[in-house]
């Protein structure tokens, strides 16, 4: 369930990573979707992680169909729009998008009024305002982004203050605190004082972030799959490639038509000095593209990682005009800030690292597989 404003579902089943997860707490503590529904949910989400959209759709229409007062399967639509936005930087189902939104706080609105004390209505309308939030962020939005994180909060915190053992919300608050905390120290004007006054109470959260998402990934509750991927994310951000490697590895294996995965582990390897393997990723990315009918131009970042790939590949082998010639083309790219919408949150960790690569390249300083650097500097 994607929330946070920063960062979107995405299904992934952690069991074999359970040693990297140190915060045990009690499995499933909380039902937010009826039981013997859960099984179907899940292959709902297994089919919008491999884009494969309408099938997910009927199933969620047949949720909405039995249970028409509920807010999560409508929200569940709103989860299958955002994803198709995401995947194909495709803003044309937004209109879908916010209809399905706009029902899913109507009707948990309602199951407040009607249930004050219990937490379900305020775990979807936070989440929802989370996935509003995402996609305006992804547009570099940053004040309407942040201002949807501060109504995601409150609703997520009103959940937790009503079912303290609802660890669902770690999530969503965790990514939150998170990325919120890097945006701190990135941005000033309005978006730094609304991300300071009420977001982080100006302090740097990104350890308890972490943290609240081990506990959502250990939860075993219907947002631990999509805590897995955010943690994942998060901890290349941090510079922990090596624990985030495997984490990207399952997510290929798992959904090996969507791009994430594959991206991940191109990041990471290219992180590590190892060209050849990492261009081998971005190539599938890029094929991905393609299969799904979308111009490679809405996805920049591919062009950038191909050529930076390929830069760090041929490095011994190009002569130093040729090597210039590429490392001031994108250097020059990379100064336009290139919104690197399929990493999320971390587009100008991403500029940074390349940016950083780059140097060392045109230094003669690159060293080869086993490089390792910062990722947070």
């Amino acid at each position: 369930m994607g929330t946070g404003a920063l960062h979107p579902l995405r299904l992934v089943l952690a069991m074999s990573f359970a040693l990297v997860f140190s915060c045990a707490v009690p499995a499933f503590s909380y039902q937010l979707v009826y039981p013997e529904s859960l099984s179907d949910i899940k292959q709902g989400f297994d089919y919008v992680y491999n884009e494969e959209y309408e099938k997910a759709e009927d199933i969620f229409q047949r949720y909405i169909k039995k249970y028409p007062n509920n807010p999560e399967g409508y929200f569940f639509m709103t989860g299958r729009y955002a994803e198709q936005i995401n995947a194909y930087h495709d803003s044309s189902r937004m209109d879908d998008l916010h209809k399905w939104a706009d029902i899913t706080v109507r009707k948990a609105e309602a199951y407040n009024a009607q249930h004050p004390n219990d937490p379900v209505g305020y775990f979807y309308i936070g989440n929802t305002y989370g996935y509003l939030g995402l996609l305006e962020a992804q547009e570099q939005h940053l004040v309407q982004a942040f201002m949807l994180s501060v109504k995601a909060k409150k609703n997520l915190e009103k959940a937790l203050e009503i079912t303290p053992t609802l660890y669902d919300c770690h999530f969503g608050l965790g990514t939150l605190f998170y990325y919120a905390s890097r945006k701190h120290g990135e941005e000033g004007g309005v978006v730094g004082w609304i991300v300071k006054k009420f977001i982080t109470n100006d302090k740097d959260l990104r350890a308890e972030g972490i943290i609240m998402l081990r506990k959502a990934v250990s939860n075993g509750g219907i947002t631990s799959d999509v805590a897995f991927s955010s943690l994942m994310w998060v901890l290349i951000a941090e510079g922990k490639i090596d624990e985030a490697y495997p984490m990207a590895q399952e997510m290929a294996r798992r959904w090996p038509k969507d791009k994430h995965g594959q991206w991940a582990m191109g990041r990471i390897l290219l992180l590590r000095g190892e060209c050849g393997k990492a261009s081998e990723h971005f190539e599938a990315v890029r094929q991905m593209v393609q299969w799904q009918n979308t111009p490679l131009e809405k996805f920049p970042e591919i062009g950038l990682a191909t050529e930076l790939t390929a830069l760090c590949k041929n490095r011994n082998d190009w002569d130093k005009k040729k090597i210039d010639v590429a490392v001031y083309k994108l250097r020059q790219m990379l100064k336009q800030n290139p919104n690197i919408r399929i990493e999320y949150a971390n587009s100008k960790g991403v500029v940074r690292d390349w940016s950083a690569m780059l140097e060392r390249i045109d230094n003669q300083t690159f060293i080869e597989s086993g490089d390792r650097h910062d990722t947070t500097h």
